[in-house]
């Protein structure tokens, strides 16, 4: 015997119809559901990796003030460690211009013989103590450093006097009456278990003549 019609169907396809419907919206809804979860797991992640990120520039911003705090003559006297290499270094760079020119890592052995800078052979000048966040995730930040000596600092409508009419800039010498010019740079490094962070800046600054 056949099933009565519903509407011009029968009642076993109408009830097909409607389960296929329903499993079509449960499949949509559960895709949904899943590429919302995620985005959301990577806007987790996004927001993880810029804060640390953001923590890598920051370090390496620590590493320029500290250079720069250390290469003014005001504070050499009280440089230590790490600080009184640097002094050694910038002493040592001014004495010979043949260095001119040149990067040399702030933690060379011998301060007086610098070694070149390379950052990723560079001893990190400072460690910074290690972040653990709310999370238990542990972050250990340091930097390297690096300064040239770019020579003196051009200043016009000025000239040395030397001797009985002679003139440094004249004859090529170095005029010691201008300020020195330094390149200073700092690679930040934060290690995030495996994944290291690295962010690098350079700046150029000039210190009074000495």
């Amino acid at each position: 015997m056949r099933a009565p019609l519903l509407n011009g169907k029968r009642k076993g396809e109408a009830g097909g119809i409607t389960i296929m419907v329903a499993l079509m919206l449960l499949v949509f809804i559960t895709i949904t559901a899943v590429g919302m979860s995620r985005n959301s797991f990577r806007e987790v992640v996004i927001s993880g990796t810029t804060r640390q990120g953001s923590l890598a520039r920051n370090v390496a911003d620590s590493g320029i003030e500290w250079s720069i705090y250390w290469l003014d003559y005001a504070n050499s006297s009280s440089a230590t460690d790490s600080a009184a290499n640097l002094n050694a270094m910038k002493i040592a760079l001014l004495q010979n211009s043949s260095n001119s020119g040149r990067a040399f890592d702030i933690m060379s052995s011998s301060p007086t013989s610098p070694t070149a800078y390379v950052p990723a052979s560079a001893t990190a000048a400072v460690s910074l103590p290690t972040i653990t966040t709310s999370a238990g995730t542990t972050m250990t930040p340091s930097y390297s450093a690096g300064i040239t000596r770019m020579g003196k600092l051009p200043i016009t409508d000025m000239s040395q006097g030397v001797g009985t009419g002679a003139f440094a800039p004249a004859e090529g010498g170095e005029s010691n009456q201008a300020p020195d010019l330094w390149a200073v740079r700092a690679d930040a490094k934060v290690l995030v278990g495996s994944v290291t962070f690295i962010h690098a800046k350079e700046v150029w600054i000039s210190t009074p003549v000495q």
